[in-house]
């Protein structure tokens, strides 16, 4: 990992739904002022007011209000249900005004349907995307021609307006996807570190239980202070182990929303402290550790505690009697890091151990602009060397 954690997710939680209201009073305040101008338009329209025109107009407004309710309505139904019970609202008002002749169309209904259809074209799976689409020809066609009678003029905007709702939903649509398909990717390269991550602690802690545990058993019967150490050791790394392991597993779960970070986080100054849990009193172990002077790039740090720590790993692993030598300082503008030791068996050859270990240092190297080395020097030697960038990208 590279320094990411999970924070806390209320503020996030309270923007989004501080934008959906928001939003929808946004959509309340132009339906309101497109209802306002309806009713305006009505009174302008009226000479000689009758009983009839003024059902007419109270049908109208109820049809409008009820549609607008609806497209209101569909961030907390679903969206099919709102889409589908104003499109009937709608198309049963044309259906009654051929022998009633109202209710009339109106600016609220008419731009309550395109947002209706704009949004279920946008979140109705591909089958209900094209069955909106279709229902809102039917609706925006049957409004003019069953309300407004045959006119080329209605029709060709009617159609304009249907035309401009579909490119609208359409264009929603592909950025959900876009989006969806991004935070997949961002899931699944997430995991793939967490997995990385869960693979390096266990790898080291349990390695060195391994090997602290054949020690104890190698003095059990001539050394009992060291077999006391050793079981030391032992509780240490296997808590940590543990704790790690509860972490990261929690992470993958999804259930990490304390506020903590997903995996600890190291720097460049817990390289020693990894040298002498590797290798308590450094008796088998020489540290060379000069701490650059200049700020530390992010994710370079820790990446470089991580490649110490897998090649100790690799170490206790295939030449545990070996003699090891660590190195790290800066010079070029680089940071060089150099782990050589002997002592490899032939029987565990490193080379034939390769495996997500070294693949994933080699990643996370590259991945920072880096080079890394890593291979036998002689018949029983192995040398990794890694060099990373100190100065931040721009």
């Amino acid at each position: 990992m590279t320094g990411r954690s999970t924070g806390d997710t209320r503020p996030l939680r309270l923007r989004r739904v501080r934008w959906r209201v928001l939003a929808s009073a946004a959509e309340f305040g132009v339906l309101a002022l497109l209802l306002a101008a309806d009713f305006e338009l009505g009174s302008r329209l009226i000479v000689d007011p009758d009983s009839s025109f003024i059902a007419g107009a109270l049908a109208t407004a109820f049809i409008a209000i009820v549609v607008a309710g609806l497209a209101l309505a569909r961030r907390v139904m679903p969206i099919g249900v709102a889409v589908g019970s104003a499109f009937a609202v709608s198309f049963l008002g044309s259906v009654v005004s051929v022998p009633v002749g109202s209710p009339a169309l109106s600016l609220t209904e008419t731009a309550a349907i395109i947002v209706l259809t704009i949004s279920g074209i946008r979140g109705c799976a591909r089958r209900g995307a094209i069955i909106v689409g279709a229902a809102a020809l039917a609706v925006t066609l049957g409004g003019v021609l069953l309300r407004l009678g045959f006119d080329v003029t209605f029709v060709l905007l009617a159609l304009l307006l249907w035309g401009c709702s579909v490119a609208g939903g359409l264009a929603g649509r592909y950025m959900l996807t876009k989006r969806e398909s991004a935070v997949e990717a961002a899931r699944r390269a997430e995991r793939m570190e967490l997995a990385r991550e869960l693979h390096d602690v266990v790898a080291h802690q349990v390695t060195g239980i391994v090997v602290q545990a054949q020690a104890a058993i190698a003095v059990a019967h001539s050394d009992r202070e060291r077999v006391t150490e050793a079981l030391e050791s032992i509780e240490t790394a296997g808590a940590e182990a543990l704790s790690g392991m509860r972490r990261m597993v929690g992470a993958m779960r999804e259930e990490s929303d304390d506020g903590s970070p997903l995996t600890v986080q190291y720097a460049l100054a817990d390289i020693p402290a990894l040298v002498e849990r590797f290798n308590p009193g450094l008796t088998r172990t020489t540290l060379t550790f000069e701490e650059p002077t200049d700020t530390t790039p992010p994710g370079i740090g820790e990446s470089a505690y991580r490649v110490v720590r897998e090649a100790l790993t690799n170490v206790r692993r295939h030449a545990p009697e070996g003699n090891t030598r660590v190195s790290v300082r800066s010079a070029g503008g680089q940071l060089l890091i150099e782990i050589d030791n002997d002592g490899v068996n032939d029987g565990t050859r490193m080379p034939g151990s390769r495996g997500f270990g070294l693949t994933g240092m080699a990643e996370r190297v590259t991945a920072l602009g880096g080079t890394m080395r890593a291979g036998a020097v002689e018949d029983d030697t192995w040398s990794v060397r890694v060099s990373l960038p100190m100065a931040a990208e721009r």
